[in-house]
């Protein structure tokens, strides 16, 4: 497994830059609807929100880490490659259709389409990296968690 500096970089600039435009819109929805909205039970207190994104967010530049280094076939690695980008671009729209457009139900669809290519994503790291596939759990969990807060979200309001 070799690992270069400018795949390092690679990951960490992509992921970085999911970060911190997740995190603008996030910051605007909740400065102007969030705290508006009947919120279903279990909804943690919004300063853990941003705990664990910090977490996911380390645990996915590791995951593409390990990915970029892994020997791999050409096709493994441009479809772990297309669906590592594709779920963070569904990130940064879902934190856009949910916080800033406040689209409620738009967002349930990203956040159910960024499930399911997250699960495609970990099975085709299992098959490159476990390591990689590994820090993706939490990952899943946590948007699993997400998509249930945003379709009872949904409901109550």
């Amino acid at each position: 497994m070799t690992f270069r500096l400018t795949q390092g970089l690679y990951s960490f600039i992509l992921v970085l830059a999911t970060a911190l435009l997740t995190k603008y819109f996030t910051t605007l929805g909740m400065d102007s609807f969030y705290d508006t909205l009947d919120l279903p039970k279990g909804t943690p207190d919004n300063r853990y929100f941003s705990y664990a994104w910090r977490g996911i967010y380390v645990l996915l530049f590791l995951s593409f880490c390990f990915i970029l280094a892994a020997p791999k076939s050409q096709d493994s690695s441009d479809d772990a490659g297309a669906l590592f980008v594709s779920q963070l671009f569904l990130q940064i729209l879902w934190a856009f259709s949910f916080f800033y457009l406040g689209q409620l139900t738009a967002s349930a669809i990203v956040i159910v389409l960024l499930d399911i290519v997250v699960a495609l994503m970990m099975h085709t790291f299992f098959f490159i990296s476990k390591a990689a596939f590994a820090c993706t759990v939490p990952y899943l969990a946590w948007l699993l968690f997400a998509t249930y807060l945003n379709i009872f979200v949904i409901m109550l309001n």
